[in-house]
């Protein structure tokens, strides 16, 4: 990991908001990132499944962390309805309250593992699944440049990236070309406002749901084979133990505008 300026303090009144924080990684994040945010801190918590979410809120909120949620489609949401879920959020708040403007884009999913990459040709398909994991990720992440403007040197994006970002994964051209197209757009962002705190994080090889679904939809052997091995070898990482080193790798403030740290990079 390249070596940055100084470290980052969350101690002071954050505003917060995770994507994707109904399960897995974006729940661990959001537990693990309110027990660092200091006095009269607001989090806002984006997924589908509002009873989910909901659990998630119960494990952020403290006396110091105000925490909402909010259901809401990412793949499907308007412009406006994104502008309007982070405003309404605010309510009683006015953006120079908080010392920190931070956001998490960890909403996501793997695509059709069950086509051949030579094979793909369903455009439809295809838009779906790039609107829900790099457009509609712009389009939030637009409004919240727009929103926090006026305080923009308190900004810090951090996109949840993956390894297959940059190293190719048979039978996973969906997700892959996904990732390396959402991550290529925050390193853009980083190099035109490099004041601002932009950071690629690739979580490792964790236990979630979508390990099964790529055990039970993938149609290559390799890939099977890979994540099988990972599941028999007991090799995948807890989601807490991954947010544990986002939250690190945060703090330490080390790396390079848009950079991609891995779980196994050396701190």
């Amino acid at each position: 990991m390249a070596s940055s300026s100084c470290s980052i303090d969350l101690s002071g009144p954050t505003y917060c908001i995770v994507s994707g924080a109904s399960q897995g990684i974006g729940r661990a994040i959001a537990a693990e990132v309110a027990k660092l945010l200091g006095p009269k801190s607001l989090m806002l918590l984006l997924a589908r499944k509002a009873d989910e979410l909901a659990k998630t809120a119960s494990m952020c909120q403290s006396d110091n962390v105000k925490a909402i949620y909010k259901s809401i489609d990412l793949g499907k949401a308007s412009t406006k309805e994104m502008n309007d879920v982070i405003v309404n959020s605010l309510e009683g708040y006015k953006v120079t309250d908080f010392a920190t403007c931070l956001i998490f884009h960890n909403v996501g999913s793997l695509g059709n593992l069950a086509i051949e990459t030579a094979r793909i040709e369903d455009s439809n398909e295809l838009a779906q699944y790039y609107d829900l994991n790099v457009f509609k990720v712009i389009s939030l992440n637009t409004q919240f440049l727009k929103i926090f403007e006026a305080v923009e040197d308190r900004i810090i994006i951090v996109n949840i990236t993956s390894l297959c970002a940059i190293k190719p994964m048979s039978g996973m051209a969906y997700y892959c070309s996904g990732k390396a197209a959402r991550e290529m757009y925050f390193k853009v962002l980083a190099e035109e406002k490099k004041h601002i705190k932009v950071l690629n994080y690739s979580p490792g090889p964790v236990e979630t749901s979508m390990i099964d679904y790529v055990l039970t939809e993938a149609v290559n052997d390799n890939l099977r084979d890979v994540f099988t091995s990972f599941k028999n070898q007991g090799v995948l990482l807890k989601p807490d133990m991954t947010a544990r080193k986002c939250m690190k790798v945060l703090q330490a403030g080390k790396f390079t505008p848009g950079e991609h740290v891995d779980y196994f990079d050396d701190e």
